[in-house]
């Protein structure tokens, strides 16, 4: 201790000056925490922009045609180096995934469709995704995009009074409204076969120059259609082509429908179930409504005044 003018100095001030340095290093630490903290939100919220960010729905018609993980803009998830990478890669396969799911078709919908599509003496076959549908003729270098639905194959055994022909028939469903979006025949021109796990082509019957290629959202979907009509073209009888030494079934004689019960004997419909409805607000919803069907006469929606 040390004594000058009257005033003694001591050096038990020297821990306050610790003391000091204890509270700068605290904070250090908060700031540090602090921009941690910052850090973290802002990498989650550029991996939240990357998971809302909007994708095309079509898929392409290569041999990839099964990975839609192609943006609007032609770029591709995953391509940049580091963490954002491989954030960019989880919320592709995380789209991908939701993609897919919306992309199968559920079992009541299948229902839909095959009612839809159903008659007398016939057999159908709804594909479990959807598909775009495109066309290309000998001038086009590119495919050409013209519908997306559910794709359907129809045996007609050719045994109604209606339809007295065996045939195969493909269309395209609208999938809300099960309504036929495009159809055409198969039979022994038609050339059906398959360009990679996911797309298949065939010719047009009308102009066999155009070729119609189908891309299935899922491969699974794709082989299923294709065991399914290649089993149908194994029939000649199904695609138009007579069997050798087939005899004609000659005409049997009808005998006399019975008689029928009067209209009073007959109850009303029972066990009827609405499976499909569509209305006036749903025109800007569905394709089918805004272009295939008649537009609406203006008369039809004035009053009709009171003579």
């Amino acid at each position: 201790m040390e004594s000058t003018n009257g005033y003694i100095y001591s050096t038990s001030y020297l821990p306050t000056e610790k003391g000091g340095a204890d509270v700068t290093s605290k904070n250090f630490d908060k700031n540090e925490y602090a921009t941690s903290r910052v850090s973290e939100k802002y990498e989650t919220y550029q991996d939240f922009l990357y998971r809302t960010q909007l994708r095309r729905r079509l898929s392409s018609t290569g041999e990839n045609s099964g990975d839609s993980s192609t943006t609007a803009s032609g770029s591709t998830y995953g391509e940049h180096d580091g963490s954002e990478g491989r954030a960019e890669s989880e919320a592709s396969s995380d789209i991908h995934d939701r993609k897919v799911m919306e992309s199968l078709i559920s079992d009541v919908e299948k229902q839909k469709v095959e009612t839809f599509f159903k008659g007398l003496k016939t057999q159908v076959f709804v594909s479990n995704s959807l598909a775009n549908l495109y066309t290309k003729i000998s001038t086009d270098t590119d495919w050409q995009l013209k519908y997306t639905g559910i794709p359907v194959v129809i045996l007609d055994f050719g045994e109604a009074r209606a339809r007295d022909k065996r045939k195969i028939q493909i269309a395209l469903a609208e999938r809300g409204t099960c309504f036929m979006l495009w159809s055409d025949k198969i039979d022994n021109l038609s050339s059906y076969k398959v360009e990679s796990p996911s797309f298949h082509t065939m010719r047009y019957s009308n102009d066999h120059t155009m070729e119609v290629g189908f891309s299935f959202d899922t491969t699974v979907a794709a082989q299923a259609m294709w065991s399914h009509i290649e089993q149908l073209v194994a029939c000649p009888e199904n695609i138009s082509l007579s069997t050798p030494g087939k005899k004609k079934k000659k005409k049997e004689k009808k005998e006399k429908p019975p008689i029928l019960p009067p209209k009073s004997h007959i109850s009303q419909p029972c066990c009827f179930q609405h499976i499909t409805s569509v209305d006036k607000e749903d025109t800007e919803r569905y394709y089918s409504l805004q272009e295939l069907l008649p537009r609406s006469v203006p008369m039809l929606n004035q009053q009709i005044p009171n003579n």
